[in-house]
């Protein structure tokens, strides 16, 4: 795998996430129990149930256990982008392309965050990203 792929595997892994959480913190802006864990509703055995409130209670709590595995998934997918991100010289590229692929952000966040312009962000990395592949390919 080229560390171009990597780093596109681990933005995918770090998309994923982003949207599980947002899935999350909508439902429990809709209603959804604010403690999870031993706290939560108990739900039976069967795991059904036509009460509202507990099915959302299921629902929250598969999605914190999709949430948890998937970021335990991306542990490895992670370290392998930081090894890729170490290798870049300038601070400021490594901030950006760990932002943009570890993080999931979006260029116009990474620029705010910056204090840089998005056209700025998006020549960097589009720079440093043809660096890398033009590595592998020993230019």
């Amino acid at each position: 795998m080229t560390d171009v792929e990597i780093l596109q595997e681990c933005r995918m892994a770090a998309l994923e996430e982003r949207v599980i959480a947002r899935q999350i913190e909508r439902l429990a802006m809709a209603g959804g129990p604010r403690r999870l864990g031993s706290v939560a509703l108990e739900i039976g055995a069967d795991r059904k149930t036509n009460n509202s409130q507990a099915a959302q209670a299921q629902q929250l709590e598969g999605l914190i256990d999709t949430l948890i595995r998937k970021r335990d998934e991306n542990i490895r997918i992670i370290e392998r982008a930081e090894k890729v991100i170490g290798g870049i010289r300038e601070r400021r590229d490594r901030i950006v392309i760990r932002c943009y692929y570890v993080e999931g952000e979006s260029e116009y966040e990474i620029a705010d965050e910056m204090d840089m312009s998005r056209q700025w962000v998006n020549q960097r990395r589009n720079k440093l990203i043809d660096e890398l592949a033009g590595k592998k390919q020993g230019r």
